[in-house]
């Protein structure tokens, strides 16, 4: 009898499957992460046409500025209703990286009474200088 060309394809098929079964039991736990309980919030529907941005600005002493006018927190909701017209528009905040979590939240809070519903959170790409 001559020499078998077929390969013997068994031993392939049981290493593949072990590492499907590893790979299977370790993918969810990877992909698993920090548990958190998000806040749940009805979202209206995203307009159309697109309109310019309102920026606020948070500087490091806590000071807020709408557009280049420094404001107070207590005159935050009039200026920025007056700003917004009664118009739907997206809000970017820039807050330094500094500022407590806190102080960012109250701000939010007052974009959220005002009505805000877009609001973009402006950073910086890793690796560029201040």
């Amino acid at each position: 009898m001559g020499s078998m060309a077929d390969i013997n394809v068994t031993p392939l098929v049981d290493v593949m499957l072990v590492l499907l079964i590893i790979f299977i039991i370790t993918a969810p736990m990877l992909v698993q992460g920090v548990k958190v309980n998000l806040p749940k919030q009805n979202a209206a529907s995203i307009a159309s046409k697109q309109q310019e941005p309102i920026v606020l600005t948070l500087t490091a002493d806590r000071l807020i500025y709408l557009g280049d006018q420094p404001v107070h927190l207590k005159l935050l909701p009039q200026r920025l209703g007056a700003a917004l017209g009664g118009q739907p528009r997206p809000v970017y905040l820039k807050a330094d990286a500094k500022l407590p979590y806190g102080f960012v939240v109250k701000v939010l809070a007052v974009l959220d009474k005002v009505g805000v519903e877009h609001v973009g959170m402006v950073t910086q790409p890793e690796g560029r200088g201040p």
